[in-house]
């Protein structure tokens, strides 16, 4: 009470990145704090936001208690990354792709994030939530939204979270399965536990624009490396010059990578240099590589949060949106399968999308 009065005149800012289970005992006790100080002041919240849809919302109603939703940044660092938002460019800025970001061109998107890393001490942690909680109900469907929301009326934080919570409200998932490593259960704070640390999920979005476009959303630990990217398939071109080779089709594709580089990656075919016309084309790369010393997505979250900046934060509904997509999958009880430490990719993985026709495009 002392230090805030101290302060009384200035702008306050908290930041709580805590333990999910100190956040509803913290926030009384700042709002309680706070109740007299007219002055702005802003709190920021970091994630997990809530254990479940109904936790979530729990924390929502206790949040606007003492707080209104404009003083309210609830953080997911993955939106502070370069790449990802330079979606909203690529997409809105360059009537090439927005007219072609649609059913009738794209036949599917791939939305991965991978870690080489296993729980690293984090078990009892890690055993609480899962990749589902840890990763999918937030990044995942974070990345997703951005790629799937409609043009915002105006570049505002209210019509930008507007169209993400449209894409949130009509997304489903229509399949998923579950992995754990081998040597999970022998982690500190972890026994004979079925918790995932790998998943994957078929995810449909029922709107006009996307209407029968799947998104397959893969996160998984203890990988041979670390890769976070979404990657645009298009469809085939309905007589390729490829097929009438008797060539192998190549797909085209448009690759958003945050990790291991930030970098967009367009995929397209060309004839290469042979000196006969008639030759497979083969695929071809343009790279644009974002150069490093960009300022961290942290950094460029806090930042917004001085000035007051809410467009990449997540709104009430959205986060209660967001739980709504992944409930029925949070407390499963099925045995997951098992994979070795180090590996590409688990087998079921692999089956996961041959059994649609595709594949993994990493």
């Amino acid at each position: 009470g002392k230090l805030i009065e101290e302060l009384r005149g200035q702008e306050l800012i908290f930041f709580l990145s805590l333990s999910p289970y100190l956040f509803e005992e913290t926030i009384r006790n700042l709002g309680r704090l706070l109740r007299n100080y007219t002055n702005p002041r802003k709190i920021v919240v970091e994630k997990p936001f809530g254990f479940d849809l109904r936790s979530a919302q729990r924390l929502n109603d206790l949040l606007h208690r003492y707080f209104i939703e404009e003083e309210i940044y609830r953080i997911d660092h993955f939106l502070g990354k370069d790449t990802i938002q330079n979606i909203f460019s690529l997409r809105f800025s360059n009537t090439i792709f927005e007219g072609i970001w649609d059913r009738n061109f794209i036949d599917h998107v791939q939305i991965v994030a991978l870690e080489s890393v296993g729980v690293e001490g984090r078990g009892e942690f890690y055993d609480r939530v899962g990749a589902i909680r840890d990763m999918l109900q937030n990044h995942m469907l974070q990345m997703l939204a951005f790629t799937a929301m409609e043009p915002p009326a105006y570049m505002s934080e209210k019509f930008i979270r507007d169209e993400k919570v449209k894409v949130l409200k009509n997304a489903r998932i229509e399949g998923l399965i579950r992995g754990q490593y081998e040597g999970y259960r022998e982690e500190v704070g972890v026994s004979n536990s079925n918790r995932e640390t790998f998943v994957v999920a078929k995810v449909l979005v029922d709107n006009f624009r996307w209407h029968g476009v799947p998104f397959y959303l893969m996160t998984g630990k203890a990988l041979s490396q670390k890769l976070t990217q979404i990657t645009v398939v298009f469809k085939e071109v309905p007589q390729s010059f490829m097929k009438l080779l008797d060539c192998k089709p190549l797909q085209n594709r448009i690759v958003f990578q945050t990790a291991p580089e930030s970098k967009l990656q367009i995929v397209f075919e060309l004839r290469p240099p042979t000196g006969r016309f008639m030759a497979c084309p083969v695929e071809t790369f343009m790279e644009y590589r974002f150069p490093s010393e960009f300022a961290e997505a942290y950094e460029v979250l806090l930042l917004d949060v001085v000035e007051g900046d809410q467009s990449l934060f997540i709104r009430g509904d959205e986060i209660e949106a967001l739980w709504e997509v992944v409930q029925p999958y949070l407390d499963l009880q099925d045995e997951p399968f098992q994979y070795k430490k180090g590996i590409s990719l688990p087998q079921q993985a692999e089956e996961f999308l041959a059994s649609e026709g595709r594949s993994w495009l990493l």
